[in-house]
C-alpha cells in the first residue's frame, strides 16, 4: 500500500510516481485514473494529480478517446538506454548475427522472468518467411528449445511444477517427463537441445545456455526458423556452433571449461536429480 499522507516528503512524492509507473506491465498496457487510484490504493485527486505530471513529462501518455494511461516514450528511451548498456547483450548480440549470417535463420537470446522465458534480442532472419518474435514476449519454459536450458538449470522443485503445467502447443510437444529429462541431460553433456514443431507447428530450434562462474543460468541463445529447411547440414552446422558460441560467451562471465572431453560441458546444480529421472 502507498503511504497516503497529504503531508508528503520529496521522497514519498518520487515512491508514488513509481508506484504508478509500476502498475503497468506486459499484461497491464493501459489504466485509467480510478484502476490507478485503486490499485495503489491512493485518493482519485491524488492519482490524477501524479498522472498528470508524468504525463507532462512524456513518461506517460494518455489516449484522448478512452483517457486510458499507457507507458510514455521517455519510458521507452530509458528502456533502450539500458538496454543498450546492458553487458550481457554486448557480449552476446555479436554471436547472434554470427549465426543469422552463418545459417540464415532468425537467432535470439532469452532471459528468464519467474516462469517464462523472454526474448531480450533478435537477428532477424533475411527470408520473407521467417521466426520474427517481438522483442520483450514471453514464452513458457517447458516447450521449444529456448526455454530447455532454463529447466536443465532449475530446481528439483521448480522442474516438478514446470513440468506439471506442461501441456501441448502443437502435437509434436514432449510432455513425458522422461523425455524432457532426456532433453536436459543432453544439453548438459553436449551444450544443445534440438526441438522440432514443439512450441508452433512448421518451426523447429536449437538452443544452448550460457552460464557463469557459479554454474548459474545467464541466458539462453536460440537459432529458430522454417522446419523445412533445417537441413541435415543446417542441424549440423547448429548444433557445431551453438555449444562453441555458449560456451564462449560463457567463458567472458568467469565459466570454466571441464578439463576431460568426456565430462559434462555444462554442469548443472540439478543434474543428479535430472539423470535420476531420466530412465
Amino acid at each position: 500500500m502507498v503511504d497516503t499522507n497529504h503531508s508528503e516528503t520529496g521522497t514519498q512524492a518520487i515512491q508514488r510516481a513509481l508506484a504508478v509507473l509500476n502498475c503497468f506491465s506486459r499484461d497491464i498496457e493501459s489504466l485509467s485514473l480510478t484502476e490507478i487510484s485503486k490499485l495503489l490504493n491512493i485518493p482519485y485527486s491524488t492519482a490524477s494529480r501524479i498522472a498528470g505530471i508524468l504525463e507532462q513529462e512524456s513518461f506517460l501518455i494518455r489516449d484522448k478517446h478512452t483517457k486510458l494511461y499507457s507507458l510514455g516514450r521517455r519510458i521507452y528511451g530509458l528502456g533502450y538506454c539500458a538496454k543498450q548498456n546492458d553487458f550481457l547483450r554486448k557480449v552476446v548480440y555479436p554471436y547472434l548475427l554470427r549465426l543469422r549470417d552463418d545459417i540464415g535463420e532468425t537467432a535470439c537470446f532469452y532471459v528468464r522472468e519467474d516462469g517464462y522465458r523472454i526474448c531480450f534480442e533478435k537477428a532477424p532472419a533475411f527470408h520473407n518467411f521467417k521466426y520474427s518474435p517481438t522483442i520483450g514476449s514471453k514464452y513458457v519454459l517447458w516447450a521449444g528449445a529456448g526455454g530447455r536450458g532454463f529447466l536443465a538449470f532449475a530446481t528439483p522443485a521448480e522442474l516438478e511444477g514446470y513440468l506439471t503445467d506442461a501441456k501441448r502447443l502443437t502435437t509434436y510437444t514432449k510432455i513425458d517427463k522422461k523425455k524432457i529429462m532426456r532433453d536436459l541431460y543432453g544439453l548438459c553433456k553436449n551444450g544443445y537441445v534440438y526441438c522440432i514443431n514443439e512450441y508452433q507447428e512448421g518451426f523447429s530450434s536449437i538452443a544452448g545456455p550460457v552460464v557463469d562462474g557459479n554454474n548459474k543460468i545467464l541466458c539462453t541463445i536460440a537459432v529458430t526458423g522454417p522446419s523445412s529447411r533445417f537441413t541435415p547440414d543446417v542441424v549440423k552446422g547448429l548444433t557445431s556452433e551453438i555449444p562453441k558460441f555458449c560456451a564462449e560467451i560463457s567463458s567472458t562471465f568467469g565459466w570454466k571449461e571441464p578439463e576431460e572431453k568426456d565430462d559434462m560441458l555444462f554442469n548443472s546444480p540439478s543434474l543428479g536429480y535430472i539423470m535420476k529421472n531420466m530412465d
